[in-house]
């Protein structure tokens, strides 16, 4: 099938067109799937374009009419909770949270330093952990951005998958020209 339309790039194409709706829609089934009804019209459109046959595209939405709902929804309602929280950070990772960090590792990095049973010697330490802690709520944002990435990811391969399933549905002659008298062969 066209590489436009393959499986994997429509869904990608979709799942990108709920996340920019994501905060709204996320907690709502029926929001979830008429916004992906909106996300599926210009896609069905440029497919009716390319005269390409209208069995694959049909089996292509309903496929992604039954699994994109329902594996999206969960994760994405998940993570929006996740994100409006700060992530989890303490106070939001603001500076003062940022600062409280660095002092912590300050702290733990001498008493690492110190304390004789942790082969760690090196004095600079207590330095390097400070300057980390300072970048610990940015770490945490990226971990879970990086997870929910991977969960949409799997969604995707998923679905992309099921292409040879979905090219199976278009039959050969679909795909041959219509039959009729070879061009120049006509009478004059």
């Amino acid at each position: 099938m066209n590489d436009e339309f393959a499986a994997r790039r429509v869904a990608s194409e979709v799942l990108g067109h709920l996340e920019r709706r994501r905060a709204d829609i996320a907690a709502d089934d029926a929001a979830v799937r008429a916004e992906l009804e909106r996300a599926l019209a210009p896609l069905r459109d440029a497919y009716r374009e390319s005269a390409l046959p209208a069995a694959y595209f049909e089996a292509l939405e309903q496929e992604l009419r039954d699994v994109i709902p329902g594996r999206w929804r969960a994760p994405a309602a998940a993570f929006t909770a996740l994100e409006a929280r700060g992530f989890g950070s303490w106070r939001g990772g603001d500076v003062y949270a940022r600062v409280a960090y660095v002092f912590l590792g300050l702290v733990v990095g001498g008493l690492c330093v110190a304390a004789p049973f942790i082969p760690i010697w090196e004095k600079w330490f207590p330095f390097a952990l400070a300057v980390a802690a300072w970048w610990l709520p940015d770490a945490q944002a990226a971990w879970h951005r990086r997870r929910y990435a991977g969960r949409l990811g799997a969604i995707v391969r998923d679905v992309g998958l099921r292409q040879p399933a979905l090219e199976a549905r278009v039959s050969l002659a679909e795909l041959l020209p219509p039959a009729g008298p070879p061009s120049g062969t006509g009478p004059r």
